[in-house]
């Protein structure tokens, strides 16, 4: 995700591609609802059940696509809030479930035409994004670490790398800390690094040791110089460097495991040896 495209108002963030989802979503319920008067269709909300059948096929097709990683929490896969989606797959489902209420030819023609529509808006949308440069950090870019002693983005070249960025006051980011934390002292193929934003070492201590939390994969950014290097607009934001440097997919919000692992298996040659 590009974080040029997040809407933020206020501590509000919103991924632009969801609010396009949303607007395309809502255009395909009221499209529906005329073509149900329009034809006079008899059958109870054709276009809620196509849209509930395309979310369904949507996201089971992204599950069964990733499913190594769902195996580690398979629950993850009923939280489709967090994101996760095979739009053709939803498209072919909610067309499969129009022709199955509607029936008749002419409100499936309409039907199959509105779908068609606004499945070929998306796609210019999705073709539509710019590309995100490659943002290479600082080989100088220094934190301390919360245990003392501290590192480099330097430090981190010729391996994969992970950055959560995230502060004590953000409720997403205290949620999701201790899945981090573990993941932190488990994973090998890539280093995962906790960087607070803005706090002192003496108000991060107190947090973690109040949470029961280990410090020792928590670094402290006091001056915000790693969101602004990625122009994260939001906070919790986590950042997948790979070994040359570059920042290559950034995820803004909160983070799952399964989401982790995904994104870790995408930056890494799965079949490759652990670094």
């Amino acid at each position: 995700m590009n974080p040029n495209d997040i809407i933020q108002i206020g501590p509000l963030a919103m991924a632009l591609d969801r609010l396009v989802a949303m607007g395309l979503i809502l255009a395909f319920l009221a499209g529906m609802d005329w073509i149900v008067r329009r034809f006079r269709v008899s059958s109870w909300q054709p276009g809620a059940l196509a849209l509930l059948a395309g979310l369904v096929g949507a996201r089971a097709a992204y599950v069964w696509v990733h499913r190594e990683s769902f195996a580690l929490d398979p629950v993850v896969a009923l939280q489709a809030w967090l994101g996760g989606w095979v739009w053709s797959a939803g498209v072919v489902t909610a067309a499969l479930a129009l022709v199955v209420i509607l029936r008749k030819p002419r409100p499936i023609g309409a039907g199959l035409g509105l779908l068609a529509t606004l499945s070929a808006v998306w796609w210019a949308f999705a073709e539509g994004q710019a590309p995100r440069s490659a943002i290479l950090l600082p080989a100088g870019l220094r934190f301390d670490m919360a245990q003392g002693g501290s590192i480099t983005a330097g430090d981190l070249r010729g391996r994969t790398a992970v950055l959560n960025l995230w502060a004590s006051w953000c409720p997403p980011c205290r949620r999701e800390m201790p899945m981090l934390i573990n993941a932190a002292s488990r994973e090998r193929r890539a280093a995962l690094l906790l960087v607070n934003q803005g706090e002192t070492s003496e108000r991060v201590s107190t947090f973690l040791q109040g949470q029961g939390l280990s410090a020792r994969h928590v670094a402290l950014d006091q001056t915000g110089n790693l969101g602004v290097i990625a122009g994260s607009p939001a906070l919790p934001t986590t950042l997948f460097v790979a070994a040359d440097g570059t920042i290559r997919q950034t995820h803004v919000g909160e983070i799952s495991r399964v989401q982790l692992d995904i994104a870790i298996r995408a930056l890494v040659q799965p079949d490759g040896p652990l670094r």
